[in-house]
This record gives structure tokens, C-alpha cells and sequence, in this order.
């Protein structure tokens, strides 16, 4: 409930300001959008990995239904992370079956570095997705399936299964798994300075004197 509070209260450009000032790059780069920018999203990462076909040798690629089963059994509130490099100009990477399935076992969200199909299914599942944009093509015949539950580059971020996942209208950031309490405690006292900042701003004071109230000029 303590995690859950400080998630409430904080943001991912507050989160960001945290892990840049702890010399962490956690934030995925600005392509990677919410599908709905009033979604909120945190959970546990649970990552999965394509690549185009041609670039793994057949006896390298895994059998499908290991993504789906991952997708079947991943605890409920986690984040589906996908990478698949190339998936930009090929293959969609989520579509509506795979998010009914989240849906139904209470998946906190997903996040395609890539495209993804049936976005209005999606959006009245209300689940959240972060993605790349939309292409109508599926996998099959394009990418292949690298790894399941391993370290992915996703967005230019590193995630670890396990870390956490928080993406909002700013977009995501991904937090260390020992370190998201204090992390997340730490981003929720950044964004209530923030919210008093532009309340001060509102009702009158410089931004020049708001800022140095901040410690930031």
C-alpha cells in the first residue's frame, strides 16, 4: 500500500528527475507513446524479445508458445515488455487477443517498442499500452522469437525481469527492482514541490523566485 501511495502521488518526469540525479538513464526514448494519454501503468517487468527472421538461425528461435504462455502466466499487475528489433517497418508486436488474455488475468499494461494492431479493442479494454504506432500486420513469416524472461533493450532503456515499469501521459521510465520504494518515494516529494511550485506561480510569484525556492537556479 506504501508503493501504491507514492505511485499515486508521483509522475515519470518526476521519476526521471530522481533516477537522472542518481546517474541512471532509465527513461525510454520519446517514440515509445501511451496509446491513451489519461493512462497510468506500474508493474513488474515480464520482457519478451523478436527480432526479424532473418536474422536468427532456425534452430535459435523459440516456439510461440512460449510468448503465450508468459503472457498466460505472468502474475497478475505485471508489464508485458516487448523489443523487436525491426518491428517499426514489419510487424505488430500486442493486438487485441493478446490484450483481452492481459486483460482477463489483470496484467497491469504493456509496453512495444514497435507497433500494435486492434488499438480501439484495446482502448475499450481500458488496459494500458505504450507503443510505437499501429501497423496491420501480425508476426507470423516476419519476426521470430529471441527470449523470454531475459535482459531487453526496449525503448533504449535496459530492462531486467522484475523491474519496474511506470508510464503515464509523459511516457515510461524503468526503475531497479531493490531500489523502486525509495525511488518511488523520493519522485512522489518531487512532484508535490512541483504542484507547490505552480500553485505559488498561480497565484502570483516569479518564476525566477519560484525557481530558486526550488534550489534550481
Amino acid at each position: 500500500m506504501e508503493l501504491a501511495s507514492y505511485v499515486d502521488r508521483a509522475t515519470t518526469s518526476s521519476t526521471s528527475d530522481v533516477l537522472m540525479k542518481r546517474g541512471v538513464r532509465g527513461y525510454m526514448r520519446q517514440h515509445v507513446r501511451p496509446l491513451d494519454m489519461r493512462c497510468k501503468m506500474f508493474g513488474p517487468a515480464v520482457t519478451i524479445e523478436r527480432v526479424p527472421l532473418e536474422d536468427l538461425e532456425e534452430t535459435r528461435r523459440l516456439p510461440n508458445a512460449e510468448m503465450i504462455a508468459a503472457i498466460e502466466t505472468a502474475p497478475a499487475g505485471s508489464v508485458i515488455v516487448s523489443a523487436g528489433r525491426g518491428a517499426e517497418e514489419e510487424a505488430a508486436l500486442w493486438g487485441g487477443l493478446l490484450a483481452a488474455a492481459a486483460h482477463r488475468n489483470r496484467l497491469a499494461g504493456t509496453v512495444s517498442d514497435g507497433p500494435i494492431r486492434d488499438p480501439l479493442e484495446i482502448l475499450e479494454l481500458k488496459q494500458p499500452c505504450f507503443t510505437t504506432g499501429c501497423a496491420p500486420p501480425g508476426q507470423a513469416g516476419l519476426l521470430a522469437l529471441k527470449s523470454v524472461g531475459r535482459p531487453i533493450q526496449c525503448g533504449g532503456a535496459m530492462v531486467n525481469p522484475g523491474d519496474y515499469i511506470f508510464g503515464d501521459s509523459n511516457g515510461v521510465v524503468v526503475i531497479p527492482n531493490g531500489q523502486v520504494l525509495e525511488i518511488m518515494k523520493a519522485a512522489a516529494d518531487v512532484e508535490a514541490g512541483d504542484q507547490e511550485a505552480a500553485a505559488l506561480i498561480l497565484a502570483g510569484t516569479s518564476l525566477p523566485e519560484t525557481m530558486r525556492k526550488l534550489g534550481r537556479i
